[in-house]
């Protein structure tokens, strides 16, 4: 078997959805655990950027990922394959046939979002104003800056997946169109994979929404990884349901300040103009 297809990041951009949506598809199989970086995994252990998810290292272990795959199409989705720049390569020593899909996001947007998952993870405990303050003073604020900021220079990463499988192999979602015209880039997508584009799948099921630790304490227990991925090993999951229902509360996203929005909006900038210009696509919306 060969993976066909792969949804490569950014992350916060709307790929949690995509990938439970595609699963819904009965032509589509895509891998039981979702971020399997097997591409990625010796890139993210040099940076210390390990998760604590089961680590996927040889391809027996990735192609058992897969389940009821014949006659299927075959996909998944790891973020951190974007940012990377061996990755397109190993894919493409893979599977030259391979499809990407790549889902982007306002990047100033973007860095926030992925600073509060990080936040309600317990992560990190600074304030996202230092870390921009901060820069790239010692390796964690650098591995910080790297997650929220250097991945939203989106120019070079995806210019190297176009060119490494061209623009026919390259499907690009931009996150305001998947958040506003869901349906109809659902339908892109099948087309793009060449599976049956009448299916509908359940896009009132909203994934990965935000939500806050009701306590310092919380955010303190949560931090420990390997503390949460044995309970979710031991329970049911209805029950993990409950449990993060009790611990967390759902409530408005915090946004970000205008002073900040203004700082990041100068910071990428001239890689905007660069992404645009590689699209053909308007993308002055990003920096206003």
């Amino acid at each position: 078997m060969k993976v066909d297809f792969f949804i490569v990041g950014a992350p916060k951009a709307g790929t949690t959805s995509l990938y439970h949506y595609l699963n819904e598809h009965p032509e589509i199989v895509m891998s039981s655990q979702k971020e399997t970086d097997f591409f990625s995994d010796e890139s993210l252990q040099k940076q210390g950027l390990y998760y604590g998810k089961s680590r996927i290292t040889t391809l027996e272990q990735y192609h058992m990922l897969f389940e009821s795959y014949e006659n299927k199409v075959i996909g998944e989705a790891s973020v951190s394959y974007l940012f990377y720049e061996d990755v397109p390569e190993k894919i493409k020593a893979y599977n030259s046939a391979a499809k990407i899909i790549v889902m982007l996001r306002n990047p100033a947007e973007r860095a926030f979002s992925h600073y509060l998952m990080d936040y309600r993870l317990g992560l990190i405990n600074q304030s996202f104003e230092n870390v921009l303050a901060e820069g790239k003073t010692g390796r964690k604020q650098e591995l910080f800056y790297q997650q929220f900021v250097t991945l939203g220079l989106y120019y070079e990463q995806v210019r190297r997946y176009l060119e490494t499988f061209g623009k026919e192999n390259v499907h690009i979602i931009f996150y305001d169109d998947f958040k506003n015209d869901l349906q109809n880039q659902i339908q892109k997508v099948y087309d793009f994979l060449e599976v049956e584009s009448t299916f509908i799948a359940k896009l009132s099921t909203k994934h990965n929404t935000f939500s806050i630790p009701k306590s310092s304490w919380t955010r303190k227990v949560y931090a420990f990884v390997k503390l949460r991925k044995l309970l979710r090993k031991i329970l049911p999951n209805q029950i993990v349901i409950q449990v993060k229902s009790r611990l967390f509360s759902k409530t408005d996203r915090p946004t970000l300040s205008e002073r900040l929005r203004k700082q990041l909006n100068e910071l990428y900038a001239a890689d905007i103009k660069q992404l645009a210009i590689l699209l053909n696509r308007d993308l002055s919306q990003w920096t206003k």
